[in-house]
């Protein structure tokens, strides 16, 4: 499946592309992995029809860190990449035993454009009276078929939650930093 999405919405920048391929010598070889900024966090709130207050957030989840590796066929041009994705949920405050579910997406990249993208869900949870969680998530068998003239390093994986219009217009608002 693929789907496009706006160059604009690309260039908004990656939080941080760290990349760890299978050995040091094919670091600079794999597509790196990257956190899309405006997409780095979704905020979830009590009553989704409110208006946006923090004090109607139920839980807020950050995307930590992306780590892509690869494997680099010496004669083939098909890249078979993996991407391990770091969580970090926080509610504001203690509570009973709760579990949840967020999607997000996984995109392949080149020169500002989006070649394929999937979108998964991670399941996470939090004990009684935890107010922060931490969990992972990796997406395997990530298939990149390299045209003629480019390198497995001209690409990119893009990484960010499956945001709805408005949790992405939330997210523009108040900031990178925002719970």
């Amino acid at each position: 499946m693929i789907k496009h999405i706006s160059t604009p919405l690309l260039l908004a920048a990656s939080l941080a592309a760290l990349s760890g391929c299978t050995s040091p010598s094919q670091l600079a070889k794999c597509p790196p992995a990257s956190v899309l900024v405006d997409t780095a966090t979704i905020a979830v709130r009590q009553d989704a029809g409110a208006a946006a207050d923090p004090t109607n957030l139920l839980y807020s989840v950050q995307i930590a860190s992306a780590k892509a590796d690869c494997s680099l066929p010496k004669y083939d041009k098909e890249v078979e990449s993996s991407v391990d994705i770091n969580f970090r949920a926080e509610r504001s405050r203690p509570g009973d035993a709760a579990s949840y579910k967020v999607p997000y997406f996984v995109a392949i990249t080149t020169e500002g454009k989006v070649l394929a993208k999937r979108i998964f869900t991670v399941n996470f949870g939090f004990a009684a009276g935890e107010t922060v969680s931490s969990f992972s998530d990796s997406v395997a068998s990530l298939t990149l078929t390299v045209g003629r003239d480019k390198r497995p390093g001209d690409y990119g994986i893009l990484v960010g939650f499956q945001l709805t219009k408005e949790q992405l217009e939330y997210n523009r608002h108040v900031g990178r930093y925002a719970p």
